[in-house]
């Protein structure tokens, strides 16, 4: 696939930060590229591990719902958590049940079931709550748009404390909720609003150990050492910016969850093999814990998640984090079924033209249709709305690409929705119609609008890629490696750092890996003589085919640099981001 390459070129004083902080002015004009330009910034953004969080007592309504909960607690009232399905809403409700049991609440908590419930709390969960004597609810991960549901809570007597990072509603009306605890109110003067659902009910409960305490600087730290970890690996998961204070919690966090205590998070390090290795990182956070956490929310019921993290027996955490883990292989198998039958949609003639995929696959479990989304429109970089066969009708979800903002497009197509929602990168959505029929006929009038209606050039169906600069290979040097490692955690909003070489000379290259889906090779710049050693993942067939198709075996490449280490050896070797 063809994609565009963009030069980061935001300017700054590189000579000076070089100087003033002791780094490299690769690595200087890497951090300005980042964003960080004044010292302070550059300052919090090197020092991130040192540097402490805002305190809590900033962030709207928080004291009070302490406040509320304390007196709830010394009244014996029930209090009930209403979370949510995925890991944020997982580590959430985790966070607040474990530590107000602690600190002798009567409480409980409920994940609203993914296919049954919906997203968020609902009127079901309200009345249920009602009939179990609860006094209290607290939402973690949701409830910020949740006015109908709020205000028939209100009216049958509940108190309710929210506490959500979601976008403020655009009239900027909040539920009739006793408090409202979100960084993102206008009026909250929290100085960080990017925070993850776990991350906001991690302050609450720092700030709540600090108050109410019996030895409150021991508790909050105590609370801190417990919570850290899953504040981290929900900010992850959620795919939050590792900026400012996201970029604190994790790059704390990851350590937390490498030593991590908690016996049923030890078993999740453990049945993975992460608790081997030297240790757990992003990646390891987002693609082999994240999917075993979002695997019971998907196929069963994200309290097998929680009750795991629960557990106090390990050979019972064991037994439940195998659960969890062929669960989640189960679902990859789901899944893969899924996306091969939606590649071949893609792909048939009928759809070749399309620049907004619409896909129905009859069989896809309507749990994972956005993750097939995600992967079609990743293979084709184009906008993807899957739709299957649900428990209540053709449902969908869609992901989308940078240049198009899907809400706003299917909005335009609301005559064929009973009900959607979204963001500019990702939808949901159920069709309207009374039988499946009328159902399938919304389906070819959306794909026909969105298709018709669409302002997507070809240039825009072209992925866009980034560097930071042109970097011949010879000023890679173990030392610069380390000091761009030391910018870790990367992700999103914190890109890793890469460089641009044009004209490298191939060599020779080599296939590997058994499903031939890596490339080893060597080449020199044509400016050192020097031979240096690449590697690339991916298509493996492709790139063969499109360096023999070169009369002069001559590539440009976007590399990262990295250090490889095996069987006691070690060397620099560039990673192929990128070729053309």
């Amino acid at each position: 696939m063809v994609s565009r390459w963009y030069l980061r070129a935001f300017r700054g004083d590189f000579d000076g930060i070089s100087e003033r902080f002791g780094i490299s002015k690769i690595a200087a004009r890497v951090l300005v590229n980042r964003g960080r330009k004044t010292d302070e910034e550059i300052e919090g953004y090197i020092r991130a591990e040192e540097m402490e969080l805002a305190s809590p007592e900033l962030m709207h309504d928080l004291v009070k719902a302490c406040e509320i909960i304390y007196e709830k607690t010394a009244e014996k009232k029930k209090i009930r958590i209403i979370g949510d399905y995925d890991v944020d809403g997982v580590c959430s409700t985790f966070i607040l049940y474990d530590f107000f049991r602690s600190m002798g609440a009567d409480i409980s908590y409920v994940i609203p079931h993914r296919v049954q419930d919906g997203y968020g709390i609902n009127v079901d969960i309200v009345d249920q709550a009602k009939a179990d004597g609860i006094d209290t609810i607290i939402t973690c991960d949701n409830g910020i748009a949740a006015f109908t549901q709020v205000s028939h809570a209100k009216e049958i007597g509940l108190t309710v404390l929210i506490t959500d990072h979601h976008d403020i509603p655009l009239n900027n009306e909040l539920p009739p909720a006793d408090t409202v605890t979100n960084p993102k109110r206008e009026d909250c003067n929290y100085p960080f609003k990017g925070l993850c659902g776990a991350g906001v009910v991690y302050q609450l409960v720092r700030f709540y150990a600090d108050k109410y305490g019996e030895k409150p600087e021991k508790d909050r730290r105590e609370t801190e050492r417990k919570y850290l970890a899953f504040a981290a690996l929900a900010t992850v998961c959620d795919v939050m910016e590792l900026i400012d204070e996201n970029r604190i919690i994790v790059k704390k966090g990851l350590k937390a969850i490498y030593n991590t205590e908690n016996i049923g998070l030890r078993a999740l390090l453990e049945v993975s093999g992460l608790a081997e290795m030297e240790a757990v990182t992003v990646y390891h956070c987002g693609y082999i814990l994240g999917p075993m956490i979002n695997a019971s929310g998907r196929l069963e019921s994200a309290v097998k998640a929680i009750k795991l993290f629960l557990e106090e027996d390990r050979s019972r955490a064991l037994a439940e984090a195998c659960g969890l883990q062929e669960l989640n292989n189960e679902r990859k198998a789901i899944t893969e079924q899924s996306l091969i039958r939606a590649v071949e949609i893609a792909e048939s003639p009928e759809y070749l033209e399309d620049k907004v995929l619409v896909i129905l696959v009859p069989d896809c479990h309507e749990s994972i249709a956005g993750i097939v989304a995600g992967r079609i429109k990743e293979k084709f970089y184009k906008p993807a709305l899957i739709f299957t066969y649900a428990e209540r009708g053709i449902k969908g979800s869609g992901r989308s690409i940078e240049d198009y903002n899907m809400f706003e497009e299917i909005s335009k197509c609301s005559d064929c929705f009973s009900k959607f929602g979204g963001h500019p990168m990702a939808a949901g959505f159920s069709l309207k119609g009374e039988t499946t029929d009328e159902q399938l006929e919304y389906l070819k009038i959306l794909r026909k609008a969105l298709n018709d209606n669409t302002t997507l050039t070809d240039d825009e169906l072209k992925p866009k890629i980034y560097f930071d600069m042109e970097l011949p290979p010879y000023y890679v040097t173990e030392s610069l490696i380390g000091e761009l490692s030391s910018f870790e955690p990367f992700g999103t909003g914190n890109k890793a750092p890469t460089f641009a070489k044009r004209d490298i000379s191939i060599q020779s290259f080599k296939i590997i890996g058994k499903n031939e889906n890596a490339v080893r090779l060597e080449f020199c710049d044509g400016m050192d003589g020097q031979l240096y050693r690449g590697i690339w993942f991916g298509d493996a067939r492709a790139f063969e085919d499109y360096i023999l198709s070169k009369a002069e075996k001559k590539l440009d490449i976007i590399y990262s640099p990295q250090i490889n280490e095996y069987k006691g050896f070690r060397n620099i070797q560039f990673k192929i981001e990128e070729y053309r």
